[in-house]
């Protein structure tokens, strides 16, 4: 494992990235393999420090010491006042593209330096020409199948280039701060000063990361990184593509604290609304309703295309009398019920697809590439915590949400058939249902609802932002199972008016 470790640190930051993403997923590679590589998220090797304060002097324009005793090599005047009262001797965390320093104002503020590697942008730039060719050579010995892998990389290095700008990253914290405000629990350090391309001051940010919390804790922080993370990817359309263990903290305050927005993902709003119907037909087992999902989603392209052979040409449609569109469903359902996390994990999703798509002609839209890396991220953090934490029921409140508010056609006729039968009366049986299955979305925080209750009988004020987590969750759970009948009712009144 240390060995890998040290091969991949050397291969540049793309290597060290994909390294990252296999440090979260013990059921791809050893435990023990894992661990070691999961010191490239904070404890990549590092760059000298007369490089970093070089960074430093050039983007802030400082012509003296960066801090006493920090001195950058061809300093102008290293008697003048230094850019920081105080500086760590050495960074505090190294990543893919750059290190970290913890610093004093002169106001006496405790804030981050994120420097970037000098040759960052240059290395990255060299990773991907080796990815093109290999990519290249992949299509054109017929190794992917209909798949344009370039298109896919093209997604992809535009991230990483926005990555290389500091700039961005800012602008990205303040965005993803701002959509999720309504969630009461989640935070970003905030900027201090300008930024620069190469550099970024935040506040210090006092708190502990997953390995240093207590068991409660982590399940705690794990309901709120999942909450903060699924309700991007159906509510807002903007996701925190790298959430990996050194970019959550849980601050002292209680709250969750993301870093590092160089890389997101931004998803449209007929995509969340497939997204929120996927999520919903998995935990109501409604293959049908998963088919169309990954129809809408791009997954599955109409008309459905399928081998009848692992060697033979692609059929379309129908098959000796049957829709593929139902053989499809049919497939899913047996491979979906079959994964011993089908229910439960993202991850067994991504391994059926992968199955499925040697006789299923199947894409790969270059969009869900950095959504894929996401939750299989995600779901290694928090299966450390709770091997069984379900993350379809984590997100099931924000599901209903969307589904409440569609924004295309496909949508509302999908949640007009989830709610009404073909005489268009209300499915009571299918409320309860949905009821039933919000309300146990929000059972990992139930005990701390209690305590709050607790604390307003007796007339004590609740501050604890950990214990919001579930009171959040809960009342999100509460209004939505309302508007859902609410809505409903309304359509179906509406519905039966037209008709008569």
């Amino acid at each position: 494992g240390e060995r890998l470790r040290e091969e991949i640190a050397m291969l540049g930051p793309v290597a060290v990235k994909l390294g990252q993403t296999l440090s979260q997923r013990p059921d791809i590679v050893p435990q023990d393999v894992c661990d070691c590589l999961k010191t490239l998220q904070t404890g990549n090797s590092p760059f000298p420090d007369d490089e970093a304060w070089a960074v430093m002097a050039d983007e802030s324009g400082c012509v003296g010491p960066v801090a006493p005793g920090c001195v950058p090599l061809g300093c102008v005047q290293p008697d003048a006042k230094p850019l920081f009262k105080a500086m760590s001797k050495g960074p505090i965390a190294s990543a893919s593209l750059g290190q970290v320093y913890r610093a004093t104002t002169h106001e006496g503020e405790e804030v981050a330096v994120k420097v970037q590697r000098p040759l960052a942008r240059r290395q990255c730039f060299l990773d991907g020409a080796v990815v093109i060719a290999l990519f290249k050579l992949a299509m054109a010995r017929g190794l992917v199948g209909p798949i344009d892998l370039l298109k896919i990389w093209d997604t992809v290095a535009s991230g990483v280039t926005e990555e290389l700008d500091f700039r961005n990253e800012a602008r990205n914290a303040a965005a993803f701060e701002k959509s999720l405000t309504f969630l009461g629990y989640a935070t970003v350090p905030q900027v201090v000063g300008e930024p620069c391309a190469k550099m970024i001051v935040t506040e210090w940010i006092y708190g502990r990361h997953l390995e240093d919390l207590t068991p409660a804790e982590a399940l705690k922080f794990s309901t709120m990184s999942v909450e903060a993370v699924t309700a991007g990817l159906v509510c807002t359309g903007l996701v925190h593509a790298d959430p990996h263990e050194g970019n959550m903290m849980l601050a002292d305050d209680g709250r969750i604290v993301f870093l590092d927005f160089g890389l997101m993902s931004t998803v449209p709003d007929e995509i969340m609304d497939a997204f929120a119907l996927g999520i919903q037909a998995v935990l109501n087992r409604d293959w049908p309703a998963l088919t169309q999902a990954f129809i809408l989603t791009g997954f599955v392209e109409q008309p459905v295309q399928w081998r009848p052979a692992p060697d033979a040409d692609f059929v379309s449609g129908v098959y000796e009398g049957e829709d593929l569109v139902d053989k499809l469903t049919v497939e899913l359902s047996e491979r979906m019920s079959a994964e011993p996390t089908g229910l439960s994990q993202f991850g067994a999703l991504s391994t059926v697809l992968f199955a499925m798509g040697k006789r299923w002609q199947m894409r790969t839209p270059p969009y869900i590439i950095l959504l894929i890396r996401t939750f299989l991220t995600l779901e290694g953090v928090v299966g450390q915590v709770d091997p069984n934490f379900n993350v379809y029921t984590a997100s099931l409140p924000w599901a209903i949400q969307r589904a409440l508010s569609p924004t295309t056609e496909e949508s509302a006729r999908a949640l007009r058939s989830s709610l009404l039968n073909e005489e268009n009366e209300l499915k009571w049986e299918r409320l309860l249902e949905l009821a039933t299955q919000s309300g146990s979305g929000s059972e990992s925080g139930s005990e701390s609802g209690s305590e709050d209750e607790s604390k307003e009988a007796k007339g004590e004020a609740n501050t604890d932002p950990t214990t919001t987590t579930a009171t959040t969750t809960t009342t999100t759970t509460m209004a939505a199972t309302t508007a859902t009948t609410t809505t409903t009712t309304t359509m179906a009144a509406t519905t039966a008016t037209t008709t008569t």
